[in-house]
């Protein structure tokens, strides 16, 4: 590994949605199911785990934006849907280069607005020597502490966690850094990597 990466703590994030945060399409799985083409909804279960291509099975589509938002609740730049991050144009404009290599992009047309559902494509590795699984009555459930292998994360900026679970999406700094140095709203950055909330 390169000594510049080596000399600098590289910080991993768990990606949080905001509080009292809503998913702002008005789409649900049996719709999105519906766009890719997936009639029985295989696809779109698996998807997460398999990090197979959404692009080519996907349809440029519109949606309406949820009630919360067209009552006057702003809309988030960067927000959680599900285990992918959505994405509104500038946000996409902005952090294009920084995740082209971590997943891809689906444009999508919320209410009035192009948006862009990013759909992570890469598992990080864990480091097993100090990730902890967390047991209840001797089953296990979850994990106690989450730990990235630095190597691993050193040029990624948007992950997953074959061990914590596809429901989680992970950050590194890099896209911390890039949301912030674009004034990019509506996510947190949580350190606490094995947290269930």
């Amino acid at each position: 590994m390169d000594s510049a990466i080596m000399n600098k703590v590289i910080t991993a994030y768990r990606i949080k949605s905001a509080e009292y945060a809503f998913e702002v399409p008005e789409l649900d799985l049996f719709q999105f199911a519906d766009i890719l083409g997936d009639e029985d909804m295989s696809f779109v279960r698996r998807q997460p785990r398999t990090n197979e291509s959404m692009l080519e099975r996907w349809t440029p589509s519109r949606c309406e934006l949820a009630n919360e938002y067209k009552e006057g609740l702003p809309v988030p730049d960067v927000s959680l849907w599900g285990s992918y991050l959505l994405l509104s144009e500038e946000a996409y404009s902005a952090l294009l280069s920084l995740l082209s290599a971590d997943g891809e992009f689906l444009p999508l047309q919320v209410g009035f607005m192009q948006m862009y559902i990013f759909v992570p494509l890469q598992f990080a590795e864990e480091d097993t020597t100090q990730t902890l699984k967390h047991y209840e009555d001797g089953f296990e459930c979850g994990l106690e502490r989450l730990v990235f292998d630095p190597q691993s994360i050193a040029h990624r900026a948007v992950f997953k966690s074959k061990m914590y679970g596809t429901q989680g999406i992970f950050a590194t700094s890099r896209f911390k850094e890039g949301c912030e140095a674009h004034g990019l709203k509506g996510l947190v950055f949580d350190t606490d990597l094995a947290g269930a909330f």
